[in-house]
């Protein structure tokens, strides 16, 4: 069973209605939209992302950058982005070959709802 089979099993499992398309999962939980980015050519590389948290504008791309600086510095293995013109927030992870979703999905998905906490906390 590949990685991201695994992913949709787990999601699956937990009632969160995972949809597979072509290279994510995208499921919700507690209203708000995760993806899961499969790579078939890396199948111990694990990346859940957060997407579309907050529209960049030329106006408050400054303030944007010191928000997500902030919340890179502050969160523990998040990574906050602004990949066009808006903000995501992902986590990265390296697994091992046995891995226990339920061990880490979990507190990755909590991590990343306090970087959004925090990010939005900081941009006011």
């Amino acid at each position: 069973m590949t990685t991201s089979e695994m992913v949709f099993d787990y999601l699956k499992q937990q009632g969160l209605c995972p949809d597979m398309k072509d290279e994510v999962i995208v499921f919700k939980y507690q209203m708000l939209t995760f993806i899961y980015h499969r790579d078939d050519e890396d199948e111990k590389f694990f990346r859940l992302s957060m997407p579309g948290i907050f529209d960049v504008t030329e106006d408050n791309r400054v303030p944007v950058l010191e928000a997500i600086n902030e919340v890179n510095r502050q969160i523990k293995a998040v990574k906050a982005i602004v990949p066009t013109d808006d903000v995501w927030l992902s986590t990265e992870i390296l697994m091992d070959s046995t891995p226990v979703l339920n061990d880490f999905i979990p507190r990755i998905m909590e991590h990343l709802m306090a970087a959004r906490k925090r990010f939005y906390d900081i941009i006011g």
